[in-house]
């Protein structure tokens, strides 16, 4: 038994059997844990709800494959009068992600910002409803100023909105 554990088939039939009981341990709580996370993740049509916007279950699914790099989802009603799109742009603290509704006509209908890190208090002012709300209506991501002292993540939102009107005139072939 002592040679066994001296030579060197004694030490890797034990370590090999320690790595193939992870390996099924892992499996086995990737198994339980799956449909869990699946479940929990949210696609930007379930996050969101804006005036006039139709039933999510109106929309389907664009693929993202075929879409520009920083739209992270995006979702079309079949008669092409509504669109919704997860963009992600680079903020002050790194990723932000913003959901915007736009209409038919190129109009920004709703904007949302999600997941983020920028500064709380400071950074987030660009998330106030009051500001994102003189958007609404329009088609040019600059058309309102920034938000004093907040320029980055202000660029982050015009880089989401700008993002988002590229891709629907790209769907819309104008």
């Amino acid at each position: 038994m002592s040679r066994f554990k001296e030579g060197i088939i004694g030490p890797t039939m034990i370590l090999f059997m320690i790595c193939f009981f992870i390996a099924l341990l892992l499996a086995f709580t990737h198994n339980i844990t799956a449909p869990i996370i699946e479940a929990a993740k949210k696609s930007a049509i379930d996050e969101v709800s804006f005036p006039n916007m139709p039933d999510p279950n109106a929309f389907v699914e664009l693929d993202v494959e075929d879409l520009p790099a920083g739209i992270a989802e995006a979702f079309i009603t079949e008669n092409m009068s509504y669109f919704v799109f997860k963009a992600v742009a680079s903020g002050y603290g790194g990723p932000v992600t913003y959901f915007i509704g736009i209409d038919a006509k190129g109009n920004f209908t709703g904007i949302k910002m999600g997941e983020n890190t920028e500064t709380p208090g400071l950074g987030n002012k660009v998330a106030d409803q009051e500001y994102l709300g003189k958007y609404l209506g329009q088609s040019d991501p600059y058309a309102v100023d920034a938000v004093t002292g907040v320029t980055l993540t202000t660029n982050s939102l015009r880089a989401a909105l700008k993002l988002a009107s590229e891709t629907f005139l790209a769907i819309k072939g104008v």
